[in-house]
């Protein structure tokens, strides 16, 4: 999933946004801080007057099981202060795809069972009990919407990849038949003032090309002329036709942009039918906690006073359900710290060696020559873009899915530049299958130390003080390199 254009009116200076995101690898360069924060804030979706277009345009479903505030907290950052932050984010969504969230349900469940005196009769079981029997599909249900929703965003980004390709293709052939009509218009008039001038100045007319006096070679070389001047403007007619039929869509790309819209409709179409099945499987989960309490409650009716679970089956079960929670947390955040220990080494070029969480809720730092405490500023900025990137990297694993758009903003700016560097050079390194866009927000001293490792450049600017902020895309990379051989001409590009 990656961000693909953002469009809107909004922003410093009540900015026109309307620009596209180019997917890898992209640094997204501001040296405003406020311009900075204004984009960061734009693409994660915080600002509602613009609207943020991704592709494929529905999340993931494995991923919608976390909470929504906290899925974007983990891809754009906002809201985490400190690196701590991130852990303790990351390590709640680890232990709610691994089952959290079921076993608070069950707490929940429990204190439901022990807390009310006063039951509704037994004979009222029968009609949840009948509600349960219309939902008992649910669960399959809700698992085939959501295997038909991942096939079907897997169709909604390749037909948009096929849309691009296309409007890509148009354009070029548009642009290429702008080109060549200009060319044999130019030529053409070129020809004809030749024409002209030939006839004015008569026998003493000079060579166009020796600028000798033509006498008897006159006629031969106005033939010649005109020849390639009917030659030239036969071709330039050709290419003006060319131009005309290239002025609206072609009918195949027109195809395309019609089976992408349907595609488009029936994903989103689809993804309200999976949050109705989810709805369905939730409600089958309060009807039969609900019936547990009905059948409870009409068993011991004589004693309603009384709590309805035995006080002491109650106490242990709460025991093992609170130790399953912790296990679940610890479990989570030991593979969050593993994987943020291997990033800051590889950051830090093996200086920061290890993370490790403190009794207290700190993240403390370990070097060769044991804990780094406290760390200093570059250390602890390094700590959280760790931090972000194991997150990411680890939910994603967990869920089985790629991750969203990963936006790394300020803390990167505070680093060392040998540790910025070996940053991208990591993030280079992990673009593909679970990243397929990250987003650097920076000041720019990267790009100027590597601009060769970007997949693109894009400058967040204002061309005035009071003027409208701007996102453009500039040259990045080494672009074509060309080969010598001796002191000879250039070769082909590579």
């Amino acid at each position: 999933m990656r961000i693909v254009s953002v469009q809107g009116h909004h922003g410093p200076g009540g900015a026109s946004v309307d620009g596209e995101v180019p997917g890898g690898l992209v640094a997204m360069v501001g040296r405003s801080g406020r311009l900075r924060a204004w984009a960061h804030h734009m693409l994660a979706g915080d600002d509602e007057a613009v609207r943020v277009t991704t592709r494929p345009r529905v999340p993931d479903p494995a991923l919608t099981r976390l909470p929504a505030k906290l899925r974007r907290a983990l891809e754009s950052g906002l809201g985490f202060t400190t690196a701590e932050d991130v852990v303790e984010a990351g390590t709640t969504a680890l232990a709610l795809l691994a089952g959290l969230d079921r076993v608070d349900a069950a707490r929940l469940s429990l204190v439901r069972l022990r807390g009310s005196p006063d039951p509704e009769p037994l004979h009222q079981a029968e009609t949840i009990m009948e509600r349960i029997r219309e939902l008992e599909g649910a669960p399959e249900e809700m698992a085939a919407l959501e295997a038909e929703l991942r096939s079907l965003r897997g169709d909604d980004a390749e037909i948009t990849g096929d849309v691009e390709a296309a409007t890509m293709e148009w354009l070029r052939e548009r642009q290429d038949a702008e080109t060549q009509l200009g060319a044999y218009r130019d030529r053409a008039r070129e020809l004809k003032v030749r024409i002209e001038g030939l006839e004015e100045a008569g026998d003493e007319a000079p060579c166009p090309t020796c600028g000798r006096t033509l006498r008897e070679h006159r006629e031969q070389v106005l033939k010649v002329l005109e020849e390639e001047w009917e030659a030239v403007v036969q071709d330039g007619s050709w290419w003006r036709r060319r131009r005309e039929q290239l002025e609206g869509k072609p009918k195949r790309l027109q195809e395309l942009e019609g089976k992408a819209l349907r595609l488009h409709a029936a994903t989103e179409a689809l993804a309200e039918r999976v949050e109705v099945a989810r709805s369905r499987v939730r409600e089958l989960t309060e009807a039969r906690l609900k019936l547990a309490e009905r059948v409870t409650g009409g068993s011991d009716a004589a004693h309603a006073g009384e709590a309805r679970l035995p006080t002491s089956v109650g106490q242990s079960v709460d025991r093992a359900l609170y130790r399953t929670a912790r296990g679940l947390r610890e479990s989570a955040r030991d593979a969050l710290l593993d994987r943020t220990s291997r990033i800051l080494a590889r950051m830090t070029g093996g200086r920061i060696l290890a993370a490790g969480w403190s009794g207290t809720g700190r993240l403390d730092l370990f070097g060769l020559e044991g804990p780094l405490h406290p760390p200093v500023e570059e250390d602890e900025a390094t700590a959280h873009v760790a931090a972000r990137i194991a997150a990411a990297q680890t939910v994603a694993a967990r869920a089985g899915t790629p991750f969203p758009p990963l936006i790394i903003a300020e803390p990167f700016d505070r680093m060392d530049d040998a540790v910025k560097i070996r940053t991208v050079g990591l993030l280079r390194g992990i673009l593909g299958p679970v990243f397929e866009q990250v987003l650097l927000m920076t000041r720019g001293e990267i790009v100027d130390f590597s601009p060769e490792a970007f997949d693109a450049i894009v400058e967040i600017r204002r061309d005035t003080r009071s003027g409208p902020a701007r996102l453009r895309r500039v040259p990045a990379g080494l672009g074509p390199v060309r080969l010598r051989r001796g002191g000879g001409e250039a070769q082909s590009p590579v």
